[in-house]
């Protein structure tokens, strides 16, 4: 017997380039007023044609998400941090609950993400969340931290070598677009770094629980930001 079934949601080839491109926007890996490919490289590497690809940035321009300048110097070019920081506020203020159903799920697989990793991670794994926490400590600016902190938290779900958990750990971070804060106080950026650290350490270590428990007070940052954001004066 067939039982779950949903209707299939057809798209068509730009808007899949179009959640792509959001996505990365969203997880900081693209930032604010980053030039974008170019429209030959993009359209091969999402194997689709070029005129499709202009369809998806269409939309993408209309949405504010990028905007398309001309000329010798032009190009697409992602929205600066003020935008950026109003879709996500926006997005929020539509639907509150989902940002809190999205860190709760992000929570619940970043923690499993951390205690297998604590067992499976290799010499490569490592390299890579060192590199991440390299780039976090020399962050000059709210964006450049947030890309470091998605490619370390993308390092731990990989090392955890389960691609189901690696989904879910990459959509969800997508899916909770927090808007960057405004300024870039010292002690928020000491406070991140230190608990990305102590995570990283008791990975080193091949500690499970140890290693659980420091992705937990990593989660707890997810939610002091969604609180701070969902209490602050409209």
């Amino acid at each position: 017997m067939l039982w779950g079934l949903r209707p299939l949601q057809p798209k068509a080839a730009y808007g899949l380039a179009v959640d792509l491109l959001q996505r990365q926007i969203h997880s900081g890996l693209i930032l604010p007023g980053e030039r974008l490919p170019a429209e030959r490289q993009l359209s091969e590497s999402f194997g689709i044609s070029r005129v499709t690809l202009r369809e998806a940035l269409r939309v993408l321009e209309t949405s504010e998400y990028i905007s398309v300048r001309r000329g010798a110097q032009g190009g697409a070019f992602v929205a600066d941090e003020d935008r950026l920081n109003q879709l996500a506020l926006r997005r929020m203020a539509r639907t509150p609950g989902a940002a809190l159903r999205v860190a709760e799920y992000l929570a619940v697989n970043l923690r499993a993400a951390a205690r297998h990793a604590a067992l499976r991670r290799g010499p490569a794994d490592l390299k890579k969340l060192r590199e991440a926490l390299r780039l976090m400590g020399q962050a000059k600016d709210r964006p450049s931290r947030k890309q470091a902190e998605t490619l370390f938290l993308l390092a731990v779900s990989d090392a955890a070598q389960n691609p189901l958990l690696s989904r879910g750990v990459e959509e969800a971070i997508a899916e909770l677009f927090l808007p960057l804060e405004t300024g870039f106080p010292a002690e928020s950026s000491a406070g991140t770094l230190a608990a990305h650290k102590s995570l990283f350490s008791a990975l080193d270590a091949e500690d499970p629980d140890s290693s659980e428990s420091a992705m937990a007070a990593v989660n707890d940052l997810h939610w002091q930001a969604i609180r701070k954001i969902l209490h602050s004066p409209a």
